[in-house]
């Protein structure tokens, strides 16, 4: 059983604990299923012994008194224990998928992509490859500049071997920066578990207090966790030539990402009876499933730019363009145009 699932079982133990042993919150539970069980007559409150109603009977008029039977004290009690925290363990259960790890298939291959296109480069700024199909665009510059003068060897280097090379870069930034988009998208999800498993830690604690009298409520504060730290990803697009120096994962990313947050308004899970700390619960997944869909926005928004800026990026010379030849759109007429037979 997932250490997540663990402590959304013991949590779930402690709110039936506490609502049992802990009189407010007792005398609560027992006036929620009253009125649940009575809504044409709802009482005010449960009298100390937890023996009888108060019921309003209207303006001017003197409430009456309801006594509760033994067998209606067996029946809400059984509904404390099995159906007023049935939400606790399937609630907590659902951040266990989808699993930071799903991602590592696509960013190890989208890693090997880029180190193909990519490489390392010279101190002249040449790339140099480890695929031996683009290390020869290299080798091909290198006999064009020691062998070869002219118009031709410089139109040659200049509409072919150049656009190329550089589309090689503009190809390597894109995928180093799909992989890195995924793994801030990981650990955005990591930081989101991580904050769960603080969430039950505190609301454990929380709950536990009850029976001592019970702390303040600032006694046990929550924060989500940071994600993907804020000016991580590339806010405006600037082209595909913004993307090649971008560093979309840095060391601040990852320690931001991993530490507890300074939320402006951090959720404050202590409460006066356990129903006041199920509500502060709820409270604070909300805020963290806030906080992960404005991560995957923000993941999601930066590959809508990247994918854009790549298709933009092919229709120009240079970037992930290349010039066509005349020949490219040649007749068989203009081919022959001007050559003569041998004699």
């Amino acid at each position: 059983m997932p250490a997540l699932t663990q402590k959304a079982e013991k949590l779930r133990q402690e709110f039936v604990r506490q609502t049992l042993q802990d009189m407010n919150s007792y005398l609560d539970a027992l006036l929620q299923e009253y009125n649940k069980a009575n809504p044409d007559r709802p009482a005010l409150t449960v009298t100390s012994g937890g023996f009888s109603v108060i019921i309003s009977e209207g303006p001017g008029l003197p409430n009456s008194e309801r006594l509760i039977t033994e067998a209606e004290i067996r029946e809400w009690q059984h509904a404390i224990e099995h159906e007023h925290y049935a939400w606790v363990v399937p609630t907590f259960e659902g951040y266990l998928a989808p699993d930071p790890d799903e991602a590592n298939v696509a960013t190890d291959n989208l890693g090997k992509i880029a180190e193909m296109f990519g490489g390392a480069a010279t101190e002249s700024g040449k790339l140099g490859n480890r695929d031996l199909g683009l290390t020869g665009l290299q080798t091909v510059r290198d006999q064009m500049e020691n062998h070869w003068t002219g118009s031709f060897q410089q139109t040659f280097i200049a509409n072919f071997v150049a656009p190329l090379e550089n589309g090689q870069a503009c190809q390597a930034a894109a995928a180093r920066i799909s992989k890195e988009l995924l793994e801030a998208n990981k650990i955005s999800k990591i930081a989101q578990r991580k904050a769960i498993l603080d969430l039950l830690d505190k609301a454990i604690a929380a709950l536990g207090d009850l029976g001592a009298g019970g702390k303040s409520a600032k006694s046990y504060v929550w924060s989500t966790l940071v994600g993907i730290a804020t000016g991580t990803l590339i806010a405006t697009t600037g082209g595909i030539a913004a993307w090649i120096g971008a560093v979309i994962i840095s060391t601040s990313t990852l320690a931001q990402g991993l530490e507890v947050g300074s939320d402006k308004e951090p959720v404050e899970l202590g409460g006066a009876t356990a129903q006041q700390v199920a509500i502060a619960v709820q409270r604070a997944l909300t805020k963290q499933n806030e906080k992960f869909v404005e991560d995957e926005t923000k993941v999601a928004d930066a590959l809508t730019r990247l994918q854009q800026d790549v298709a933009a990026a092919r229709k120009v010379v240079g970037q992930l363009g290349v010039n066509r030849p005349d020949l490219y759109g040649a007749t068989a007429t203009d081919i022959r145009r001007g050559l003569t037979p041998s004699s």
